[in-house]
């Protein structure tokens, strides 16, 4: 009995040190931005097909965000860090355990080819605000409190399912729910964003 055990934490701890491992960004966020840090945490699911089977993950994560700078940590519901995405100006780059890190103009496609699927970073710095990004067209619906409920924008369906504070003007998004349109590989993301500390 006492063999099999030790057997089986030698097995397991290669396992358990690999999840213990602090993954930390590679990119920096880029000098000269002047905005405030604004930070966002919550709980994502998503749901996608891969290899043409139905996949799904859920965990946490934490969204930074400094003018153009964003930073988006994905972590496992075991607290593992499983990915680190930073976008700045100058490049992305996608941090993964045990790997060298991956650098792109853009770093949607190179989450989709790590992890299965995509999260739209450009397009989240501003629709985790209740707006369209600048620059490309868009086509919305606003509920009857005069708040975006659905957004069509850049290939994806953004809905607004709940706020954190329905009564309050300019109340942030509390659930948003994206789907990717018109695409070969269906793909659905659900964020639940935690509420935000009053001062």
């Amino acid at each position: 009995m006492l063999r099999s055990r030790l057997v089986l934490a030698c097995l397991l701890a290669p396992l358990w040190l690999a999840a213990c491992a602090n993954l930390e960004p590679s990119r920096g966020f880029d000098a000269g931005e002047t905005a405030r840090l604004q930070e966002y945490s919550g709980r994502f699911s998503a749901n996608y097909v891969r290899y043409g089977r139905e996949e799904g993950v859920q965990g946490s994560f934490h969204w930074q965000e400094q003018g153009r700078n964003v930073r988006l940590d994905l972590i496992s519901p075991l607290g593992q860090t499983l990915a680190i995405v930073t976008a700045t100006p100058s490049g992305a780059t996608l941090d993964l355990p045990n790997q060298p890190p991956r650098n792109a103009p853009q770093v949607d496609s190179l989450l989709e080819d790590a992890l299965g699927f995509a999260l739209p970073v450009a397009g989240l710095r501003d629709w985790l605000h209740a707006r369209p990004s600048r620059g490309s067209p868009a086509a919305a619906t606003r509920d009857e409190q005069g708040r975006l409920a659905t957004l069509q924008q850049n290939g994806w369906t953004v809905r607004y399912v709940s706020w954190q504070d329905a009564a309050a003007a300019g109340a942030q998004p509390r659930r948003i729910d994206l789907a990717r349109d018109g695409s070969d590989h269906p793909l659905s993301v659900r964020l639940v964003l935690d509420p935000e500390d009053k001062p």
